[in-house]
């Protein structure tokens, strides 16, 4: 029997690529309900628009399960645009835009209006977009691996732990557990550096203005404020203090005019289990049979094909599609990506 603990999308996806393989004698514990962690508060982006090759490689890989599964997951290939709008983000998107068009990567450089019709863009000195990218629904996401892995025999075990002794019979444990990974590690004997970081969604509109019209996500390169286009609202996430919601509503009030007097009619508060260098830990820990799959820093539902169908091959014995040799828990030497948070 092979056990992960946690039912979010990272353990869900090990469970469908275990399963996928073969394995039907997993079975994934979760004391809380689906959804009831950080995947059911995630903002919902994809972006293959990252700064280390581990990750762009990651989002590669995992675009075609998006793609394939466009209607069941609300995924939307509306792209991801980032606006530079100091002289240092301007450098900083160039830098970015040098590394990933060697990568692979489409990076364009568009007006932004001609994607975002409604943006107060007077002040951008820049842009970088790529059409890879997209939008989706992180709790469609989650559903759509429970059903595929329950399908081909995995079992989910949600409103209660795993037992000593149904760990004690497992012939691997996949620590799944997203910002209270470092805490499950210790009860298992094994050190895993992830520390919880809260952020927060707000929500303002809806607004019929934004009716028919393809709105990437949008980003400041230099703050970090962002939005996207969910519900025929402008769901809006960035730096700041999480819980004050007047210098979000202000930020947005500032950028998108049309929304000036609107304020937010919800928020939602949630976890990204942040590393040492903001890449994943995903592969053995120093305890045989133990395997990590957290810390994702914020890019979990988005990387979860890959590192699910590629840690499974890793627990099986087999070679995975992307090189997660990188990510192991036991790596000392960080790995750099500055658009990671």
């Amino acid at each position: 029997m092979i056990v992960i603990l946690g039912g979010g999308v990272a353990g869900a996806a090990v469970a469908w690529g275990l399963s996928r393989a073969g394995r039907s004698d997993v079975v994934v514990y979760d004391p809380r309900q689906p959804g009831e962690g950080s995947t059911g508060k995630a903002m919902g982006g994809f972006r293959t628009q990252h700064g280390s090759r581990p990750n762009i490689d990651l989002a590669l890989r995992s675009r075609d399960w998006f793609e394939t599964r466009a209607g069941r997951v609300g995924f939307q290939p509306n792209g991801y645009l980032y606006l530079a709008e100091t002289p240092a983000a301007k450098a900083e998107l160039a830098a970015r835009a040098e590394f990933q068009s060697a990568s692979g990567l489409p990076i364009t450089h568009p007006d932004p209006a001609s994607l975002v019709p409604f943006l107060a863009a007077a002040d951008i000195l820049s842009t970088n977009f790529c059409a890879l990218d997209g939008l989706y629904l992180p709790p469609q996401v989650l559903a759509a691996f429970r059903e595929e892995a329950a399908a081909a025999g995995a079992t989910f075990c949600y409103g209660r732990p795993a037992t000593p002794a149904e760990l004690e019979d497992a012939e691997a444990v996949v620590i799944a557990t997203g910002a209270w990974s470092k805490e499950v590690g210790k009860r298992l004997g094994v050190s895993l550096s992830v520390e919880p970081l809260e952020r927060a969604v707000w929500k303002f509109g809806p607004f019929p203005w934004l009716d028919g019209l393809a709105v990437p996500m949008t980003l400041e390169a230099g703050s970090g404020y962002h939005f996207r286009e969910r519900e025929g609202g402008l769901w809006v996430t960035g730096p700041g203090d999480q819980r004050a919601g007047d210098h979000f509503r202000d930020w947005l009030w500032r950028r998108v005019p049309a929304a000036a007097g609107s304020e937010p009619g919800a928020s939602w508060f949630g976890d990204y289990e942040v590393t040492f260098d903001h890449h994943a830990l995903v592969g053995e820990t120093e305890r045989p049979g133990i395997w990590a799959c957290c810390g994702f820093s914020g890019h979990g539902v988005m990387q979860s094909p890959a590192v699910g169908e590629g840690l499974a091959a890793m627990i099986l014995g087999l070679t995975p599609p992307v090189d997660l040799a990188p990510l192991s828990p036991l790596r000392t030497e960080p790995l750099v990506d500055r658009t990671q948070l």
